[in-house]
């Protein structure tokens, strides 16, 4: 699961397109500034995700993303990972931990924010995308794009495989689909549900699929339509604007 560090660098796109035929990156950069464009640059905003409280600053190239909770001790756990680095707190106090244990926790924290942030993170350099076929889901038609990584600069899930479908008229990230390697690997299947805009951009909470592993990504919408995925969980956002 996708766990890539520094998501803020900004990639100029450069391809051309026919009118009738735009490229992948053109695709990508019209999702995101139907998303939320210049607004996931200045971003400051809280959110609840499952027993956890996410928050994440986004400010002139720098960002900061925190998780706090309480562990079973009862201890205030605070997770912070910025352009510096990670570290944990535990009730305020810095501790040390080990590179193992240091490198799990940043993962985590980034892996939250960069499923809340997609489709911005698909500008990053090490992103490799590609078209597909075009295809109808739910009667509706949608771009479809694979999404590979660069080993550089790609963070340790670089193995990772995506695949989006865009609105082909308003370029919604409606659906979206991953195979992963880590804890065993799997392919996950989203479609979108409940979209807010918060601070000029649109977040969407889940409804998270399960296939089996192996299945070809491209494959899944179909599988979706015809009721052959496994409903796995819910993926919810709960939004609480404030300044940090």
């Amino acid at each position: 699961m996708r766990n890539i560090f520094g998501i803020l660098i900004v990639t100029i796109f450069t391809t051309a397109c026919s009118p009738s035929e735009q490229s992948a990156d053109k695709i990508i950069q019209n999702a995101i500034e139907y998303h939320g464009g210049d607004a996931y640059e200045t971003l400051n905003l809280k959110f609840q995700f499952r027993d956890k409280l996410y928050a994440l600053r986004h400010a002139g190239g720098s960002f900061r993303y925190e998780r706090n909770f309480k562990d079973s001790t009862g201890r205030e756990i605070n997770d912070i990972l910025d352009n510096n680095g990670f570290k944990r707190l535990i009730d305020g106090e810095k501790v040390e931990l080990s590179a193992k244990d240091s490198a799990a926790y940043a993962n985590s924290v980034n892996s939250v924010h960069y499923f809340a942030l997609l489709p911005y993170n698909l500008k990053d350099e090490a992103v490799l995308a590609h078209n597909k076929e075009d295809v109808l889901i739910k009667g509706k038609p949608y771009k479809t794009i694979e999404v590979k990584f660069r080993q550089e600069g790609g963070g340790t899930d670089y193995e990772d495989v995506f695949m989006f479908w865009f609105n082909a008229n308003t370029y919604e990230m409606d659906y979206f689909s991953y195979s992963y390697e880590t804890e065993g690997g799997g392919v996950r299947f989203r479609e979108s549900i409940n979209k807010e805009k918060v601070e000029g951009v649109i977040f969407q909470d889940y409804n998270n699929y399960k296939a089996e592993k192996g299945t070809d990504l491209v494959n899944l919408p179909a599988m979706f339509e015809k009721d052959e995925l496994e409903l796995l969980s819910k993926i919810d956002l709960e939004f609480d604007v404030e300044a940090l």
